[in-house]
């Protein structure tokens, strides 16, 4: 278990801290995220001190909306100090958000100055290419609406979390979940008044469920108005499992997933970041982020930056990752049908890799379930046998159900301006590749589509009617929309 939003520089822990710890560890808790506060006198120094004591504690920088604060360009400077010197430990821009919990007089005043402090740090963790851990309260509509223009920002959206999510209604927790964020659940969850809240949590994806204490606060029944530690996230764990109907050692690993995914967490042992992720009832898998391509619309490459974030998946990896470590990405999730081997990057690249791990899944997946129901899916530019100089479609047909390919285009001349390939003495040659590899792949893969991105100067009647010459079905892609 990770407890992914924790505050164990308060002084509540001055006097146990080594206790809290070995009952975390006692609990399985492997590691925590605790809380780095920007604000006046709220302790970063010691938030400092504990991640650089313990491997197994990282934390998140901001300034919550009710902390008191010196001004905009101070949190820059204080954020600038901190971060520069420790990278590898802050993994997020946070708790940031908004909230409206107080009496009414100057509230009004009192928005207007959180938005601003919200939108403000929304932009550093832009800036500086992080997740952003959210805090509301009583603020669900004004949250939402600054949420929807950081997701469709042109400077990024890089993945986030609603932390001790609280509210009743299901359409709320939608409403974020479709932004790409995550939902992560606290003591809250265990009080007997908050029967909504436990209903809530029903409609969410197992995939998207994030577990934390928020110690020492709101600490779970039957504990509750005590001080509240890290070893009691096991208890909104088990609330949970329970309400879903779900093994807890398969939520226990799931939540880690999670965790890793979203804040790129590195070194927790068995889960590795940006390989594999859960969109409807397939999880994609992501080989590499080399390409046989650079197009002139990937998401990757836009407005002079990367960005590697799909549904609030970030897909940058630090190594391309090896058939076992794929294998144990794709079955922390336990309620897919599909597998497909997409990501960013063009997967064929690793063609072995990919074909070792589609046998194995097939294999350990007809192990577990007593069926053969699998399907395998490829998404390609359709250029490996361009790049390895022989017709890779047999060995392909072999282990994959379904293929997507990309033309994209309804001439080479077309094809070569918007998709640039990369395969420089084959160039002129890429696109009769591509082609030809539909051509092939018709002959040995079920399901074969092609498909096109609707760019300008891109004729998709046309290239919907090559796919039918060709024999295959024809998908129209709407620009910008991944996933």
């Amino acid at each position: 278990m990770i407890d992914s939003h924790c505050h164990l520089e308060m002084a509540e822990f001055e006097t146990d801290f080594s206790d809290v710890l070995l009952r975390m560890s006692n609990r399985g808790i492997t590691h925590a995220i605790s809380i780095g506060s920007l604000a006046q006198n709220e302790r970063i120094e010691k938030t400092v001190e504990i991640i650089n004591s313990y491997d197994f504690i990282f934390t998140a920088l901001g300034v919550h909306p009710k902390s008191l604060y010196k001004d905009l360009p101070d949190i820059f400077k204080l954020f600038e100090h901190y971060y520069s010197a420790n990278k590898k430990k802050v993994i997020a821009v946070g708790e940031i958000g908004l909230d409206y919990f107080m009496p009414k007089k100057n509230l009004g005043e009192v928005k207007t100055k959180q938005k601003e402090l919200f939108k403000f740090q929304i932009g550093l963790a832009s800036a500086y290419r992080l997740p952003i851990i959210v805090h509301v309260r009583d603020a669900y509509e004004d949250a939402i609406g600054i949420l929807k223009d950081y997701v469709k920002s042109p400077d990024g959206f890089f993945g986030g979390v609603i932390h001790c999510f609280s509210s009743d209604d299901p359409a709320i927790a939608e409403e974020f979940i479709k932004m790409g964020f995550f939902i992560s659940f606290s003591g809250n969850i265990t009080y007997k008044k908050n029967e909504g809240l436990r209903a809530a949590v029903k409609n969410i994806p197992n995939e998207k469920i994030l577990i934390e204490t928020d110690s020492p606060y709101l600490a779970p029944a039957p504990f509750r108005g005590k001080r509240n530690e890290p070893s009691r996230v096991s208890l909104v764990l088990d609330t949970i499992a329970e309400l879903k109907g779900v093994e807890r050692g398969k939520l226990d690993a799931l939540t880690v997933q999670n965790t890793v995914n979203l804040f790129s967490l590195n070194g927790i042992s068995g889960f590795y970041p940006s390989v594999a992720y859960k969109i409807g009832n397939s999880v994609y898998v992501n080989l590499t982020n080399r390409c046989t391509n650079r197009c002139t619309f990937c998401p990757k490459y836009q407005n002079g930056k990367s960005n590697f974030n799909v549904r609030g998946y970030n897909l940058k990896l630090d190594k391309e990752p090896a058939v076992d470590e794929v294998v144990s990405s794709v079955f922390r999730y336990y309620d897919f049908k599909e597998v497909v081997f997409c990501g960013f990057g063009e997967p064929t690249l690793r063609i072995e890799t990919l074909k070792s791990v589609a046998k194995t899944l097939k294999k350990i997946y007809a192990d577990i379930h007593g069926c053969s129901d699998l399907k395998i899916r490829l998404d390609t530019d359709g250029l490996a046998n361009a790049v390895y100089e022989r017709n890779t479609v047999p060995e392909l047909g072999e282990i994959i159900d379904s293929v997507s390919i990309s033309l994209n285009a309804q001439n080479s001349e077309h094809y070569d301006r918007i998709c640039n390939p990369q395969i420089l003495k084959k160039r002129a040659k890429a696109y009769d590749s591509v082609l030809n590899f539909i051509g092939e792949s018709k002959k040995y893969i079920k399901e074969v589509t092609v498909t096109a991105v609707d760019l300008p100067g891109t004729d998709i009647p046309y290239i919907a009617n090559i796919a039918k010459k060709l024999g295959v079905d024809f998908r129209h892609r709407k620009y910008n929309k991944v996933g």
